[in-house]
C-alpha cells in the first residue's frame, strides 16, 4: 500500500468521525431548541393565568367603584392586549414587566381601598398570584439552563460556522 493511499484512508476516517460529531452536535442543538420552545409555551400559559387573575382583581375594584389613576387604566389596557403566543426572550421580559407593574399597582390600590379585607376570593386570587410568581421563577431557571446547553453546543469550536449556516442563532438568558 502506498503512503498516499494510507493518507487517504486516515483522512477518510477523520472526515467520518468529524461528520458523526457534527451530527451529534446538530441533534443536541435541535433537542435544546425544542425544549426552549416548550418553555416559551409554559411562559405563555403562566402569563395567561396571571393576566386573567389580575384583570379579575381589577374588575373587583371597578365593581366597588374604586378611583383608578390614569396610569393604572393604561397598565390594565396594556395587559389586556399583550401578545402571549410565539414569544421571544425580549417579549417574555417585556410581558413580565407589564404584569408585575400591573400587579404592584393593584396591590397599592388594595392598601388604599381595603374593600376586600375579609373577602376569601380576593385572598385566594393573591395566593394564586404568589404561586404563579414562584412557578415563573422556576421556569426562568429551567429556561436559562436550557439556553446554556443550547449555547454550549452551538458554539462548539469546530462546528461554529456550520451551526451558523444552519440557522442556529444566539439565544439570550432571562433575568
Amino acid at each position: 500500500m502506498e503512503w498516499w493511499q494510507l493518507l487517504l484512508y486516515i483522512l477518510a476516517i477523520i472526515a467520518l468521525i468529524w461528520l458523526a460529531l457534527l451530527a451529534i452536535d446538530i441533534s443536541s442543538i435541535l433537542g435544546f431548541k425544542s425544549k426552549l420552545e416548550k418553555r416559551t409555551v409554559a411562559f405563555s400559559v403562566l402569563f395567561m393565568e396571571k393576566k386573567d387573575i389580575l384583570l379579575t382583581i381589577y374588575a373587583m375594584f371597578d365593581e366597588k367603584k374604586a378611583e383608578f389613576s390614569s396610569s393604572l387604566n393604561k397598565a390594565a389596557a396594556q395587559v389586556r392586549w399583550m401578545k402571549l403566543e410565539a414569544m421571544k426572550s425580549d417579549e417574555i421580559e417585556n410581558n413580565v414587566n407589564l404584569l408585575n407593574d400591573f400587579e404592584k399597582r393593584l396591590a397599592l390600590l388594595g392598601h388604599k381601598y381595603p374593600f376586600f379585607e375579609n373577602d376569601e376570593d380576593y385572598e385566594i386570587y393573591w395566593t394564586t398570584l404568589q404561586d404563579l410568581n414562584a412557578n415563573y421563577r422556576r421556569n426562568v431557571a429551567n429556561y436559562n439552563s436550557e439556553v446554556l446547553g443550547y449555547e454550549y453546543w452551538r458554539k462548539f469550536i469546530i462546528f461554529r460556522p456550520f451551526t451558523y449556516l444552519f440557522g442556529f442563532r444566539e439565544k439570550k438568558r432571562l433575568n
